[in-house]
């Protein structure tokens, strides 16, 4: 029998952009994710958002040398850079806050150079889970969400330097260093002051974190007061767990539906797309390679088009849909059809990439049949949320966890389970 490993669509991408189901709803996702936390983005370290910004900083400073080099190199660079020391110095043990350890062992050559090069490092870099964070928390200037086109704010310089105070790396502070290496410096960056400085394995500074946390929290906007109370709520979730819906203190009426709607619209999703695991797998052992909707269906596909259908009468049930023109709302009724074929139908014309629709059969699509890893069931087994919530309800609660210098414990906890 064939099978077909497909992980679920992740929170606003995937580690493949060949296998991507955006199924039309990114726009949706995106803004069930806002209305949780606006625009954290996907963090949930300190230690990224600083580097994000010393990645800026440093390509600023080394373009006013003349030096032709991109705020996206730089950062990617440096991010490369201290993951490789991260890992010489544990042992090439994996770790959550590292990347790269297949694609960086056996690097010996530590210059700019090389290491600023599209296939020295990962293709999605941390870095990537700031772009929404620098601009939403004011750390940085520039339009819209390119991160090209930042420039660091006064904030984001402030954080820069409380980040680097006290390390020094050949005598040079460690901005000033990291210049010098952008420029050709030749001398080892493989030094105490610097890993200790850029290491996401090493706990950021505290001010560098109050500033984080100042920015995460000031304001008087509807965004700021959403991050405020939500982060208060983090911080207490401990000891009050709230998984029955039971409505908590800290945040709003406003807040906490959309939080609700939010979670019923991601269980929806997650539901379609194991109905399209199924569907793909079925068109992979059927020796025409399609589906024909006249023949009836698997009882694989009838049990999880059911699934399907009661996410879907559970999210109308809410009746709450903040999305934009109730995007959300138009995908669950089309779950809810009178026509299993046609429910089946209209789901796989909104994938189109690995299956497709053609004369009301089901045929593989372009990028039918790979291998997409499962992803990773970080907050497995931990009830503290309710089914579905947001990711970045989770995030939070790890920043807020890293912001009290709690990450270490709460890492080593999780790794012991």
């Amino acid at each position: 029998m064939t099978s077909v490993n497909w992980g679920l669509l992740g929170p606003e991408m995937l580690a493949s952009e060949r296998r991507t189901r955006t199924l039309g709803v990114g726009a949706t996702v995106r803004a069930f994710n806002d209305l949780a936390v606006p625009s954290l983005g996907g963090v949930k370290y300190s230690k990224s958002i600083f580097l994000a910004c010393l990645g800026i900083y440093v390509a600023e400073k080394s373009r006013e040398t003349g030096a032709q080099v991109s705020n996206i190199q730089v950062t990617n660079a440096i991010e490369a850079l201290a993951s490789c020391l991260s890992y010489r110095m544990n042992g090439w043990q994996s770790d959550p806050r590292l990347q790269g350890n297949t694609k960086l062992r056996g690097k010996e050559d530590l210059s700019f150079k090389i290491v600023s090069q599209h296939n020295f490092y990962v293709t999605q870099p941390m870095r990537m889970a700031t772009v929404q964070t620098l601009p939403g928390l004011g750390l940085v200037e520039g339009k819209g969400e390119r991160f090209n086109s930042y420039c660091l704010s006064v904030h984001g310089v402030d954080l820069v330097r409380a980040g680097c105070e006290g390390f020094k790396c050949h005598s040079n502070g460690i901005a000033d260093f990291l210049v010098k290496w952008v420029l050709g410096d030749a001398r080892n960056p493989n030094q105490l002051g610097l890993l200790q400085a850029i290491s996401p394995l090493e706990e950021l500074a505290q001010g560098a974190k109050g500033i984080i946390k100042e920015r995460l929290v000031s304001g008087n906007d509807d965004n700021a007061k959403r991050r405020r109370n939500a982060l208060t709520w983090v911080g207490n979730i401990a000891e009050t767990p709230c998984v029955n819906w039971k409505k908590p203190n800290e945040l709003t009426d406003e807040h906490f539906k959309d939080i609700q709607s939010g979670a019923y619209f991601f269980m929806l999703r997650d539901k379609i797309m194991q109905l399209l695991d199924v569907v793909e797998t079925d068109v992979a052992n059927a020796k025409s390679g399609k589906l024909v909707m006249s023949e009836g269906f698997s009882i694989n596909v009838v049990k999880s088009l059911s699934n399907v259908k009661s996410a879907a009468d559970q999210f109308i049930s809410v009746q709450h849909d903040p999305s934009p023109e109730k995007l959300a709302t138009l995908l669950a009724k089309e779950c809810l059809q009178a026509s299993d074929a046609q429910i089946i139908l209209s789901l796989v014309d909104r994938d189109n990439v690995v299956l497709k629709v053609r004369d009301k059969e089901i045929v593989k699509g372009p990028a039918f049949g790979g291998t997409q890893a499962e992803l990773e069931e970080e907050y497995q087994g931990v009830s503290l949320f309710p089914a579905g919530v947001s990711y970045r309800l989770w995030n939070l609660h790890v920043l807020n966890l890293d912001f009290n210098g709690q990450l270490e414990l709460w890492l080593n906890k999780k790794e012991s389970v």
